[in-house]
């Protein structure tokens, strides 16, 4: 990665929370936003139903995320937890991008929505956390503290297998597509149509139906397309 795209994302705050952190949170938060209306449609795929879980967590994606960092942090490094820093949800965000366009992921019809978004969230940080060379141990009880309960101890194996499974494994990332997905990150969300807003965006994807409707719903995502590294 080069220092001049990534380094102003690495940067930490007096929290020790990386920039990266909360630009990632506000794209997965548009993106759950705009696929608000996927979250009304009955799960048809094994995947789904395994990223929607049990209960999808109230708490709001960015504290989430700032909970699962703030935790790994608290605990002493002779126990073994990785210490995240920014490079880590980059990577996640690249991770994301790759299971959802993936096969497994468009044949399912799995879509960043408020049913999947905070799992998602969550394995794609485990395995960027893991891809970085720091293996956590014990880490399940970070998701389900830091989701309040919803993300249950039990499932986050499953859902990483799951979602390695789907993404053929890939977990490499070049300089190249790490410096494109900073580009990402620092664009932000696409600016809301003047028709904008959650509401209306469900509306209209209320209207649709099938798979006519998964694709206008993909065709929004801010997201970069798959990177083939």
């Amino acid at each position: 990665m080069s220092a001049a795209v990534a380094g102003p994302l690495l940067g930490e705050d007096d929290r020790g929370i990386p920039r990266s952190l909360p630009l990632l949170a506000a794209l997965v938060e548009a993106e759950s936003c705009s696929c608000a209306a996927a979250a009304a449609r009955p799960a048809d795929s094994g995947l789904v139903r395994a990223f929607r879980g049990g209960a999808a967590p109230k708490v709001p994606i960015r504290i989430f995320m700032e909970r699962i960092h703030l935790r790994t942090r608290s605990v002493p490094a002779a126990r073994g937890m990785v210490r995240i820093d920014g490079t880590a949800f980059v990577l996640a965000g690249i991770y994301i991008t790759r299971f959802v366009r993936s096969a497994a992921g468009r044949n399912a019809g799995i879509l960043v929505e408020p049913t999947t978004a905070h799992r998602l969230v969550a394995v794609a940080v485990l395995l960027a956390a893991k891809f970085g060379g720091h293996p956590p141990r014990k880490w399940n009880w970070v998701f389900q503290e830091s989701s309040e309960g919803a993300i249950l101890d039990d499932e986050m194996v499953d859902l990483e297998g799951r979602f390695l499974r789907a993404i053929d494994f890939r977990l490499f990332v070049d300089s190249v597509g790490f410096d494109s997905f900073c580009k990402v990150l620092e664009r932000g969300p696409r600016a809301p149509s003047a028709a904008g807003g959650c509401a209306s965006k469900k509306r209209q994807a209320d209207e649709a139906t099938g798979e006519d409707e998964r694709r206008r719903v993909r065709a929004r995502l801010p997201l970069p397309a798959v990177l083939s590294n």
